[in-house]
């Protein structure tokens, strides 16, 4: 193979995610000797910054941060990711992880199973298969990390209301008695029915959690979470309702939905977010960032313009970390994609590659200035 094919089809497996872990060797070491420029600002359209002067270090400096989205998540399995800091227009570093001396684990499959009577299980400890009736539906562990509900008997019987909740470190996916599918996120629950009765379906949300609606026109689900009615027939959206977060940030991906609070409504059409907070209506943002919305059911945290503190609430929630500030952190902004299956040591590495500086003693994680 010619040495130019060789270089772009490199550049093309990067950007399409499918390169081996040895093309990706190739690929950085092409880079720091500064090889691959044309390929890049090929591949890139043009949107690059300036290449004249950049150091030949191992710096992917010619990729702006709408393409380092698509490209960076084919490089998670190899331990090495990109951050790019906007206060001091730091080049985006690839950085290959070094353990810290103390460090946490990343979160996991976890949560806790409340059935109708009180009696709390929990569901890491199950194995596989059915575990009991509630109400008229059965219920199944599918698999570590996923619950089932399985209409069995006789919907007449009055509801009966389960709940599932993940701790901090936690994840878990429950399919309702209707097919719905909804994701849980660390630190969130799902309060909802064993079975649908009646002309509506509905559930009470705390926290984040994806959601893909069964289609059923004669009943309309909602969601009940901070005051907000969020009101659909059949699609796919996300609610990030933290009490933490500045606000409740609804995400529609697909289909249609409508959001309810007081005597105020939006409507949302697929790739636009609604936001609303105790002081205020919904307010609609029509150019929501899909791709970092829905980092976190995907497997890896994505910033784009995030503060550390906005960084870090992520953080504590996943690795179940107490976050402390030791002096002003500053108002940098990041961007960039970090996988959530590495150890905490590994993500800090990369923020500290943008002159942020951490700490962590047991549980404790300290930002430093």
């Amino acid at each position: 193979m010619k040495k130019k094919d060789l270089y772009k089809q490199l550049v093309e497996r990067y950007m399409n995610r499918t390169a081996s872990v040895d093309e990706l060797q190739i690929f950085f070491d092409l880079v720091e000797k500064g090889k691959l420029r044309k390929e890049l600002v090929r591949a890139t359209r043009g949107d690059v910054e300036a290449l004249a002067d950049r150091p030949a270090v191992p710096i992917i400096s010619v990729i702006r941060r709408y393409s380092v989205a698509a490209a960076i998540i084919g490089l998670l399995s190899v331990g090495v990711f990109l951050l790019y800091r906007h206060s001091n227009r730091k080049e985006a570093t690839i950085a290959f992880v070094n353990q810290f001396k103390n460090d946490v684990a990343p979160g996991g499959n976890h949560a806790t199973l409340t059935l109708a009577n009180g009696a709390k299980i929990i569901l890491d400890s199950l194995g596989k298969g059915s575990l009991m009736n509630q109400g008229s539906a059965q219920v199944i562990k599918v698999n570590a990390g996923s619950l089932a509900y399985k209409a069995v008997g006789d919907e007449h019987t009055g509801p009966s209301y389960n709940t599932i909740a993940t701790p901090a470190g936690g994840q878990y996916q429950v399919t309702l008695a209707d097919g719905t599918q909804v994701w849980l996120n660390a630190l969130s629950s799902i309060r909802f029915p064993t079975s649908f009765i009646g002309d509506a379906r509905s559930v009470v949300l705390t926290g984040e959690a994806y959601f893909a609606v069964a289609k059923d026109k004669k009943k309309p689900f909602h969601v009940q979470v901070n005051g907000v009615d969020v009101q659909v027939l059949g699609t796919e959206f996300n609610i990030n309702a933290y009490s933490d977060e500045p606000c409740t940030k609804t995400t529609l991906i697909q289909g249609s939905l409508q959001l309810a609070k007081a005597n105020k409504t939006l409507l949302l059409k697929p790739g636009e977010g609604g936001q609303t907070n105790d002081a205020s209506g919904f307010l609609l943002d029509k150019n929501v960032n899909i791709e970092q919305t829905l980092a976190w059911k995907n497997g890896y945290f994505s910033f784009d313009g995030a503060n550390i503190r906005t960084i870090m609430r992520q953080i504590a929630r996943w690795y179940n970390v107490e976050v402390h500030y030791q002096g002003d952190p500053g108002d940098g902004l990041f961007d960039g994609q970090i996988g959530r299956d590495l150890n905490l040591s590994e993500v800090l590495t990369g923020l500290s590659s943008s002159n942020v500086h951490f700490k962590i003693e047991g549980k404790v994680l300290t930002v430093l200035p």
